[in-house]
Parts: C-alpha cells; sequence; structure tokens
C-alpha cells in the first residue's frame, strides 16, 4: 500500500491496545521510514484527538516503532519523535484517567530503562507529566466518584463480579505481553538483522538471549490467551443466562397480557349489566302502571253519579224557610243593605244553635 497521510490516518484510527494490531501497523510505519517526519506529525495530532480509551493504543505504537528503531539502528523515527514525544503525551496524559497516566508513565519508564530517548527529551517528558499532576482539579470532600477505591464485586451481580475479574486480567496483562513481544522482537533482530556476524561465541551468547527473550514472550502469550479464553467464557455464560432470562420474561409478559384482557373483557360485561339494569322498569313501578291502567278500563255504573254533589251550597241557591221567609217579609221598605246584614246574622244564630236531641 502506498504512502500518503490518509492511509497514514486511516491506519492510526484502527490501532487499539492489542498486541496483533500494535505490532502490523508498526511494521507498515518502520517499512515507510523516509516519511518519519509526517508520520509523526499525523501521529501527534491523531492522538490528540483521539478518545481516552483511544489513547493508550496510540503511545503504545509509538513505543513499539522508537524500540523496533533502536533495536534496529535506525534513527528516522527517533529524531522524529524526540522534538515532538512530549507535547504529545502531555497532552494525552492530562485527558486520560489516572488508571491510564499510570501506564503512560510505565512506558517512559521503560524508555528510561532502555535507554530509547536521551536524557534531555525523558528530562523533558518527565515535567511536562508532572506539571499536569500538579494542575489536576482537587476533588471535593464530599466524596468521592463511584467506584472509586472499591472492589468489583460490591454490589454486583456474581456474574458480572467474574465478567470484571476475567477482564480486569486480561487488561492487567496486556503491558506485559506487550514488553515482552517487544524484547523478543529487539534480540531477535540483533541476532538476524546484524550487518556483520560477531564471532561464534559471541554469537552464541547472542542466540541464547533471543532464546530466553522469545520463550518469555511466548509464555506470556500463554497467559494472555488464557485470560482471553476466560473472559470470552465469562461474557458466553453471562449471554446464556440473560437469553435463559429473557424467554422465560417473554412467557411471563405473554400471560400478564392474557390477563389483562380477561380482565377488560369481565370489565364490559361487569358495566353492560349495569347499563341494562338501569334502562329496564322496576316491579315496584311495573304494578303501579298495571293497577292505574286496571282502574281506568273498569265500566262505570249507568245509575253512578260522575260528578258528585258539592259540599257547601251558596246562600243564593238555598230555599228559605217558612219562618226565615215571614221575617223577611216584615223587613220590606227597609234599605237592602240593612236588610242583607240583619239577614247574617240570622244565618250565624241559626249555624250557632246545637240541634236539639
Amino acid at each position: 500500500m502506498s504512502y500518503s497521510e490518509d492511509v497514514v490516518t486511516s491506519k492510526l484510527s484502527s490501532v487499539n491496545e492489542t498486541q496483533e494490531a500494535i505490532v502490523n501497523i508498526a511494521q507498515w510505519v518502520l517499512f515507510h521510514r523516509r516519511y518519519a517526519d509526517q508520520t509523526v506529525k499525523t501521529w501527534a495530532k491523531a492522538l490528540n484527538d483521539a478518545p481516552a480509551h483511544r489513547k493508550l493504543g496510540l503511545v503504545y505504537l509509538a513505543n513499539e516503532v522508537v524500540q523496533q528503531s533502536r533495536a534496529r539502528k535506525r534513527e528516522e523515527f527517533l529524531k522524529a519523535f524526540s522534538p515532538a514525544i512530549a507535547e504529545a503525551l502531555e497532552n494525552a496524559y492530562r485527558q486520560c484517567s489516572p488508571d491510564l497516566q499510570g501506564k503512560i508513565r510505565r512506558v517512559v519508564d521503560v524508555w528510561r530503562q532502555r535507554t530509547v530517548f536521551t536524557d534531555e527529551v525523558l528530562k523533558d517528558i518527565d515535567t511536562r507529566l508532572d506539571d499536569a499532576d500538579k494542575k489536576k482539579p482537587k476533588q471535593s470532600s464530599g466524596g468521592r466518584r463511584i467506584g472509586q477505591g472499591m472492589s468489583f464485586s460490591l454490589g454486583m451481580p456474581l456474574e458480572l463480579s467474574k465478567l470484571a475479574t476475567a477482564h480486569n486480567d486480561v487488561h492487567a496483562k496486556v503491558n506485559t505481553l506487550g514488553e515482552a513481544v517487544t524484547s523478543a522482537n529487539k534480540f531477535y533482530s540483533a541476532v538476524t538483522e546484524a550487518d556483520a556476524l560477531p564471532a561464534p561465541m559471541e554469537y552464541a551468547a547472542q542466540i541464547e538471549k533471543a532464546l530466553t527473550s522469545v520463550n518469555a514472550a511466548l509464555k506470556a502469550s500463554d497467559e494472555m490467551l488464557k485470560s482471553r479464553h476466560e473472559l470470552i467464557r465469562q461474557l458466553e455464560t453471562l449471554l446464556s443466562v440473560n437469553q435463559a432470562a429473557l424467554e422465560s420474561e417473554t412467557l411471563q409478559h405473554a400471560e400478564i397480557e392474557g390477563k389483562k384482557q380477561k380482565a377488560l373483557d369481565l370489565q364490559k360485561e361487569v358495566s353492560d349489566m349495569i347499563l341494562g339494569n338501569m334502562s329496564e322498569p322496576s316491579n315496584d313501578d311495573t304494578n303501579h302502571d298495571n293497577a292505574d291502567s286496571e282502574n281506568r278500563n273498569i265500566p262505570l255504573d249507568e245509575d253512578e253519579n260522575v260528578v258528585p254533589d258539592p259540599v257547601y251550597k251558596p246562600l243564593s241557591e238555598t230555599k228559605p224557610s217558612a219562618d226565615k221567609a215571614q221575617a223577611l217579609s216584615g223587613l220590606e221598605g227597609l234599605d237592602p243593605a240593612l236588610v242583607t246584614f240583619l239577614s247574617s246574622l240570622g244565618e250565624k244564630d241559626s249555624s250557632s244553635t246545637p240541634p236539639v236531641s
């Protein structure tokens, strides 16, 4: 694949913390060492722009490139990284969690132990990282972040606790494996890519060191494979548990839906029953209506008076008795109003006199 900035950016975007990805991309970068300056600029930009969880992979890539360059005695990338590495690491360090910051510092310690960079470059890196630590915002005394200083298993289901343990085991072995493979590559390159072969005894000693280093890398790789298989097993177990739970909960959901529908049907039946009772007349009302109907249908007797005699009869409609007529005849010639008054007095006296038994 030909070299271009877009190709470099694409490869850097695919970097992760696995040894295989780092070594493969590092080999491609080293092959295009004549573009070292441009590659380092693109790497620094990618490191600054990458999210925190991807920054460590880019730092590991730089570590692989510079250590391979030193082992092969190629100066292109060492010279290209030296003026840029301190600032790039500082920017990444400020954006990482304490856990990732510790891993970045371990990479710097490896460079110091193996004199990958000059003392001046390493001192610049240390100064920048120390300044970044001093400028960290202080945490409030009100509490700590969730999970800080706590065990993964605290308050966590057993399945997740085992998964977290397996994941942490894999994560912890990434650095160990990376350093072992880097060392093995270094010694292997020294005995296979030397410009001139040393004396046989010295060469045999170098081969022995290479074999020791390769065996150490192979052992670290075996441990990583075991941990990775365990992590996958825990993931499969967790998936299986949740699939079984999903099937059970799906059946339970269908059962609850059925109960809901039955309750709705029962509610409708009772509602219809209530409305039906309200629209039908009661027995008392029916009997009363029937009685009225029967009374209306009874025929009247021919001799029965439809209209009864009135209880009260006006004075003008009654005929006066003989005595009363004689008394009134003696009042002729008087004023009519006076006659009326005297007549009313006579009526009152007659009404108040008790009957003779």
